[in-house]
């Protein structure tokens, strides 16, 4: 059997799954919740790959009863990365019985893929592979447009619920470095766009049909499959264990500042936001670069909640904004006074950030020009 470029970048990427899959299965990975469900998410993403090289090889029509089983096996991969996001962003997070009907699409379309193909006759089985005109799913456009958009529908969940817990831990740290998700949002966007092209693929290949639609399909798995598995790799395995997600009290602490419930900021609050500026000008914690919500309301022996809404309704800003505020003006104080020996670095790590890019980002936006240029006119 003759390989083209495309048939190995398939086989290369399935390969890569598999042994991402092995790492994390390992006894001293397999411990944690979130490495038992990527392991699950990318071995569901291998066989699906695997449907698209049977589908490009033509190894389909000489074993047709192993056609569709990659096809089967990846529908469970949308609800496996719903519960993957669910255990990085939240501590407490455990599989439970109920998270069994994420597996509801896998058991649905199996019983039809039963009945429409594995039980019918050989001949019938081939007839069925020579007509479809998409890797993986029958030739009822009906229904592959119903995968598509149960996989999508979890995809959109899986971001938006990502979108949530950046604000959420906005709310909570000053330090954002190793607890935002954000590739693991872009990764999704990504794989949400792929499986839109996908469905609008599915829905003209019947008014369009053709030979290049075919091998377009496979080479467009082929890369999607190759990049998916690569930038899953690099990040995934660099999620850091110094964050292992936000506690059921810091995630009640942040739903209580979203409950929707806004009430105007009333005179004891107002004596809260004096005593906090007093605070933040003479002690200066905003210096701690880990400094979080709970940690000042400590400082200043009041209910985290409450000096949370004090700052987000009294000063329409989250924790994060805040205190960036105060690392800023402490940079710009610095910059002006610091000798041609100080760097830059130095001068973020002393007013508190510790994050290059989240620094640069911060003071640019507040003072419209990079530390650099800032220090130069200085």
């Amino acid at each position: 059997m003759y390989l083209t470029l495309v048939d190995i970048l398939l086989a290369t990427s399935i390969v890569q799954s598999l042994a991402l899959a092995a790492f994390l299965l390992l006894p001293e990975t397999f411990r944690l919740v979130s490495n038992r469900l990527l392991a699950a998410s990318v071995i569901t993403f291998a066989a699906g790959l695997g449907e698209v090289f049977l589908y490009a090889t033509g190894l389909a029509l000489q074993h047709p009863n192993l056609a569709y089983l990659g096809t089967l096996i990846g529908l469970l991969q949308a609800g496996l990365l719903y519960l993957y996001a669910q255990s990085l962003m939240y501590r407490d997070f455990r599989l439970v019985p109920w998270h069994v009907v994420h597996t509801l699409l896998f058991w649905i379309v199996s019983a039809i893929f039963l009945v429409e193909y594995y039980l019918q006759p050989s001949d019938v089985k081939l007839q069925i592979l020579v007509n479809r005109d998409h890797p993986g799913v029958l030739t009822s456009p009906l229904l592959a447009a119903a995968i598509h958009l149960v996989v999508l529908g979890y995809l959109w969940a899986t971001i938006r619920a990502l979108n949530r817990f950046g604000t959420t831990v906005r709310q909570l740290f000053s330090n954002l470095e190793n607890k935002q998700l954000a590739w693991l949002r872009t990764l999704l966007i990504g794989y949400s766009f792929v499986w839109t092209i996908s469905l609008l693929y599915c829905l003209s290949a019947h008014v369009f049909k053709s030979s290049a639609s075919a091998q377009w399909v496979s080479t467009v798995g082929a890369i999607t499959g190759f990049s998916f598995i690569n930038y899953l790799i690099i990040h995934a395995l660099r999620q850091p264990a110094i964050f292992s997600g936000l506690s059921a009290e810091e995630a009640q602490l942040a739903q209580g500042d979203n409950d929707g419930h806004a009430t105007p900021v009333i005179a004891v609050d107002r004596k809260l936001l004096q005593q906090l500026e007093a605070h933040m000008t003479t002690t200066r914690p905003y210096l701690d670069a880990n400094l979080s919500v709970e940690q000042l309301a400590h400082q200043l022996s009041v209910a985290p909640r409450e000096l949370s809404r004090t700052i987000n309704r009294g000063l329409g800003k989250n924790f994060f904004e805040f205190v960036s505020d105060y690392r800023i003006a402490e940079a710009c104080r610095r910059l002006q006074t610091a000798g041609a020996s100080t760097t830059i670095l130095q001068v973020m790590y002393d007013s508190g950030f510790n994050s290059k890019s989240v620094f640069n980002t911060a003071f640019k936006k507040a003072t419209g020009m990079t530390p650099s240029a800032y220090r130069t006119r200085s």
